[in-house]
């Protein structure tokens, strides 16, 4: 983020931004120039001749100042020296991608022993392994040049394609957008990533088939990649031969269609058939000879012929003509191979080709060529087939699309059954190769594996379910519909952090990614995520939701949710209150126009403040008060602010009428009742209403003129003190409006800060004795000291910058600033004192959340992929309690070493007996593959693990590699000197 100084703390022109209320003028007015600013030529403001600021907004590499004696890499190195230093983690977590899961077998034997099933599922930057039997995650493996940001003007690079490696099973090869082929060892994360590129320098799907070697009995890999650099051209490419270091190519097939779509290819477990399509033509593809007999002599038959339907997924089975019954299996060898295909489509049908192949194969040798293969039609989808798979033994067919609905279809009486009131839209189903499971990936973020018997999850992943940007157009859009999705995250998503549970985040969702992402903006449910597990605690609604209703309109149009617009937590954790707000669509007008139409909309608008109680046992929340339309003039007004008080139970709103309320419970005691103070009900009330603006409210900005637009809307943003005391209320309409200071115990409106915003007013913090306010330009203003510390012209580098955000961090006495910048995001660390920022760094999507937690250092932000980034000091010991990336604490390195050095720890406690002593022994001799008389057993006591886990209480404990490493250092053994020997 580049901006420029606005001016110096030592100019004095600029000490005097207070107005005391008993002054005669206390309306509000637009803020003046400043004066005496000094003019330096280094992207200072200068003062042009009409009085307006002027500021060099040209932007520098991931820079908040555009100042050319301090360059941003000076800034940035600066941070990393010493222990003092800022620093931003690599990102954590992500959004699952359209693939299918991996789920691998029980008894797959590679050069290691795999005891169990594991998931892989393949995230936007990362591919992550997961046990099926706990849902833990095991290890991040990042991918490539897809972790790190792409260059200025260039898009990242995307994930198109995991497949598991048939050669060895500890592999996979995971394809990215450019073209870069990545053999990646998921069995470890530390293993550097061999990889090749395709010819065309693209990749849109792959699959992997085999080819004999010389070696009796091995095979190699080949990789079969869809390339594309033409919106009507494809091309099947194998890639075989030495593949990582001088890979062989061969063109198997080339595709020409008109118009642009899916790149969809599979093929058989022994390589011998391929199935792909590419919009709406499907191709079969059979090898030539029965064995493969190497790379050099790869040759596929090709037959391919049009679908009614643009083709959204596909999948095929492959079996004998022998199991063929009746009239079907006449005239076959019984070596002949049957292939049934089935193809979804974009409309919501699904076509079944029996016996493809064969079919193809007589229809190419057909004079003149008959019309097609005919297909057997089943339609019970609205919308889009997502996904559509075989059984293993093909009684079934299993589908799903956005209706959250899985369609198990019994192919013999083609009846139907169905596991409804899923989570979100289903992306991907993969049957397990026993058939006893079925893996299921939803668009919320989730996958599930579903046991076949009981249709009941046996291993649920749920990462974080906010709004994220879609890497592809989804496939409901692939046809023309009156509604339409968001490509991109239009405003921040509100989220918290409980001081009492530091390692919670709390962020607002919706039903599945294309539910929230649709109308205006959906996210009324609140999702509790644990960051030191990383893993989703709990999800509960705020608003009124449809998550299983057909929400559509008659007309096709989506019916938009209430948006809950602010949530925060009261300061000892055991209430929550929310803001959820809903205004109807301009179509619901019809007809009506000008006046009446804007009547109309305001009339229906619906406004709710909500109070909930939370349990302190299970953390689930319960509603205790909702307070409708909690702003009204002639109509319910939008609240624009909640605040929440850090030393007593008090929230605070204000909103377009000019008001601030505060809100305090009450214990309502029902007539009769003796309960006791611990089991008493509450209920909120307004406990005082300050009127501000000259107590005017909405008439206090009418003598503002009007925009453009000839539209003028009130903006207000609200905060406390640290202490309580004290409470800031931001009220005007673009830059004209002003800052009042409240006493908070009196109500009392005690001075006026003026010209603290220009343009849109996006947060208002207090730090310490600092009152922070960014709109188009960062001020820091010293309350004490009656002092304007700086400011800074914030860059706009884009039309919107909605997501222009801020937090501050009240133990170690820094606030941060995120900037959007296109289709990523700068994040700045600043101190009040300097307007140097500390720390400056770029990350490769948009911020859409930040928040710090009271009572901890550092903060935490969210971005349009759900990804985690978390922002500590180095030397601060009370950092926030976050899970560190897998690969940071180098787990799999210490593993191996441990391996290798065949040690059993035990940790002993104080009331351990030697016959437990002995079992421990036991159950490590089972673990242990040879060489079991050799182990060493290390005792550690309890006192020093006690003095790792409680030198500090939770919130204000070490970071969790800190304690890692303290633990492997009692661990350690030191080794025998030479003397001893």
């Amino acid at each position: 983020m580049a901006g420029s100084r606005l001016s110096n703390p030592e100019d004095d022109s600029t000490k005097k931004r207070k107005r005391d209320v008993n002054e005669a003028d206390t309306r509000p007015k637009r803020s003046k120039a400043q004066q005496g600013i000094p003019s330096n030529g280094h992207g200072q403001a200068e003062s042009s001749a009409d009085g307006n600021l002027e500021s060099e907004t040209n932007l520098q590499s991931g820079g908040l100042l555009n100042q050319k004696g301090s360059g941003v890499e000076d800034i940035v190195s600066r941070s990393h020296d010493g222990e003092t230093g800022w620093r931003i983690s690599k990102p954590m977590g992500g959004r699952m991608l359209d693939i299918d899961p991996i789920l691998t077998r029980d008894d797959q034997r590679s050069t290691i022993l795999i005891r169990f099933r594991y998931l892989i599922l393949t995230y936007n930057t990362s591919v992550q392994v997961y046990t099926a039997s706990d849902s833990l995650l095991l290890r991040r493996i990042p991918i490539g040049a897809v972790d790190t940001p792409a260059s200025k003007g260039t898009s990242p690079a995307t994930i198109v394609a995991t497949k598991l490696s048939l050669q060895n099973p500890e592999y996979v090869w995971v394809a990215c957008s450019d073209g870069h082929i990545y053999h990646v060892k998921w069995t470890e994360t530390n293993e550097a990533h061999r990889s090749f590129q395709t010819v065309t320098g693209t990749a849109k799907a792959i699959t992997v088939t085999v080819a004999s070697t010389d070696v009796p009995g091995a095979v190699a890999d080949i990789v079969v990649v869809a390339e594309s650099n033409k919106s009507n051209w494809m091309e099947l490419t194998a890639y075989g031969g030495d593949i990582l270091s001088s890979p062989l190519s061969k063109s198997i097939l080339t595709v020409k269609k008109p118009d642009d779509g899916l790149h969809l290819i599979e093929s058989s477990q022994d390589g011998l058939v391929l199935v792909g399509a590419f919009n709406d033509s499907l191709f079969l593809g059979v090898a030539s000879q029965e064995q493969s007999t190497g790379f050099e002599k790869l040759h596929y038959d090709f037959f391919s012929f049009d679908v009614p339907d643009l083709v959204t997924t596909l999948d095929f089975r492959v079996y004998p003509a022998s199991a063929l019954s009746g009239n079907r299996g006449k005239g076959r060898r019984d070596s002949d191979k049957i292939v049934d295909v089935i193809v979804g489509g974009a409309r919501g049908a699904i076509y079944l080709y029996h016996d493809a192949l064969s079919r193809s194969q007589s229809l190419g040798k057909s004079n003149p060529p008959k019309e097609g293969i005919q297909a057997q039609k089943f339609h019970w989808h609205r919308k889009a087939v997502h996904a559509v798979k075989w059984s293993r033994d093909g009684n079934y067919m299993i589908s799903g699309g956005s209706e959250n609905v899985l369609v198990m279809w019994q192919m013999d009486t083609v009846r139907k059954d169905f596991l409804p009131h899923l989570s979100g839209s289903i992306e991907n189903i993969v049957v397990s190769a026993s058939g006893s499971s079925y893996v299921v990936h939803l668009d919320d973020n989730s996958t599930m594996v579903l046991s076949t018997a009981e249709m009941k999850p046996t291993t649920y992943v749920s990462g974080i379910q906010s709004a994220a940007v879609e890497t592809a157009t989804p496939k409901d859009l692939l046809v023309r519909r009156v509604w339409s999705v968001a490509n991109k995250v239009r405003r921040p998503i509100p989220a918290a952090i409980k001081a009492t549970e530091p390692s919670k985040l709390h962020v607002c969702v919706g039903n599945g990614r294309q539910a929230t992402m649709t109308g205006d903006f959906s996210a009324p449910l609140l999702q509790s995520f644990d960051l030191e597990t990383f893993m989703s605690v709990s999800k509960q609604a705020l608003a009124r939701t449809q998550p299983t209703d057909a929400n559509l309109t008659n007309k096709g149009y989506a019916i938009e949710e209430p948006l809950v617009t602010h949530i925060a937590f009261s300061a000892d954790g055991k209430w929550l209150a929310s803001v959820d707000d809903w205004v109807p669509s301009n179509r619901d007008v019809g007809t009506a126009s000008g006046d009446i139409g804007d009547q109309f909309l305001e009339e229906r608008h619906e406004s709710y403040l909500k109070f909930w109680q939370v349990n302190g046992e299970d953390n689930s929340i319960a509603l205790v008060s909702r307070i409708n339309a909690p702003h009204a003039t002639s109509h319910p007004e939008t609240v624009l602010d909640l605040a929440s008080d850090a030393a007593s139970t008090c929230f605070a709103t204000i909103a377009g009428d000019g008001v601030v309320r505060l809100w305090r419970p009450k214990t309502r005691q029902q007539e009769g009742s003796r309960s006791s103070d611990r089991n008493a009900d509450f209920t909120w009330v307004c406990s005082r209403l300050i009127p501000i603006g000259d107590g005017l409210g909405r008439d206090a900005i009418v003598d503002i003129p009007n925009d453009a637009s000839g539209a003028v809307k009130a903006q207000g943003r609200i905060a406390f003190s640290e202490d309580g005391s004290t409470l800031f209320a931001a009220f005007g309409a673009l830059d004209v409006g002003a800052v009042y200071v409240i006493n908070a115990a009196s109500g009392e409106v005690v001075k006026i800060l003026e010209g603290l915003w220009k343009g849109r007013l996006h947060s208002l913090r207090v730090l310490s004795q600092y009152l922070i306010v960014l709109s188009e330009e960062l001020h820091v203003y010293d309350v004490v000291g009656d002092d304007l510390r700086y400011g800074i012209i914030v860059p706009k580098v884009s039309k919107s910058d909605e997501l222009l955000q801020l937090a501050v961090d009240s133990v170690s006495g820094h606030f941060a600033v995120t900037l959007p910048l296109g289709n990523t995001s700068s994040i700045g660390v600043f101190h009040p004192s300097e307007p140097e920022p500390l720390i400056v760094r770029s990350t490769p999507h948009r911020v859409v959340s930040l928040v710090s937690v009271p009572g901890t250092s550092g903060f935490v932000a969210l971005d349009d992929v759900a990804q985690i980034w978390t922002i500590t000091e180095g030397s601060n010991t009370s950092t926030i309690l976050a899970a560190q990336p897998l690969q940071d604490l180098r787990l799999d390195s210490a593993s191996q070493e441990a391996d290798d050095s065949k040690q059993a720890i035990v940790f002993k406690g104080d009331a351990e007996s030697d016959d437990e002593m002995e079992e421990a022994r036991n159950a490590d001799e089972d673990v242990e593959m040879e060489d079991n008389d050799e182990v060493q057993t290390n005792v550690i006591p309890q006192q020093y693990l006690a003095d790792i886990f409680d030198a500090a209480p939770a919130f204000a404990g070490a970071s969790i590699e800190d304690m890692f490493y303290k633990v492997t250092g009692l661990l350690a053994t030191k080794p025998l000197s030479a003397a001893t020997v």
